[in-house]
């Protein structure tokens, strides 16, 4: 005759609480982004717009030139292939309000060739007291921005 088991074995709740510590090891670092998250400025804006140009540049192995008005934020992105160009997409940048970009140039240009290289404009963004620097690796092809 067997006896009707009831309950769990120490051996069961211990494999649980492993298991659930793993968890929340792996989850932790997540949790403490989520703090730390802060709004986008608006030079991530830019620095995504770049980021994405350079990006279409090296998947699809094309010349891919941003063009960019400071005053207005329209901006233009074209590509140049083997099997031809054209214009990809058009938009405008939404900076917000109290930011703007300052230039000498009416027009901003970026061209990304397929190894991801670049010749770029260094543009600035303001917003608020620091003003950001936005440039791009002519080697990498990678924007940053910095307040010197």
């Amino acid at each position: 005759m067997t006896r009707a088991r009831r309950g769990f074995t120490l051996w069961e709740l211990t494999m649980v609480l492993l298991v659930m510590a793993i968890a929340a090891t792996l989850a932790a670092p997540a949790f403490a982004r989520l703090v730390d998250d802060k709004p986008l400025e608006p030079a991530d804006q830019v620095l995504g717009l770049l980021h994405d140009a350079r990006k279409v540049a090296i998947d699809d192995h094309a010349v891919v030139t941003l063009r960019l008005d400071p005053k207005t934020l329209n901006y233009q992105l074209d590509t140049a292939t083997a099997s031809g160009s054209g214009t990809m997409t058009t938009g405008t940048l939404d900076l917000g309000l109290a930011a703007t970009i300052a230039s000498d140039q009416p027009r901003l240009q970026y061209v990304f060739q397929p190894t991801g290289a670049a010749f770029a404009d260094t543009v600035v963004v303001r917003s608020g007291a620091v003003p950001l620097i936005v440039r791009v690796d002519p080697w990498s092809g990678v924007a940053r921005a910095d307040s010197r």
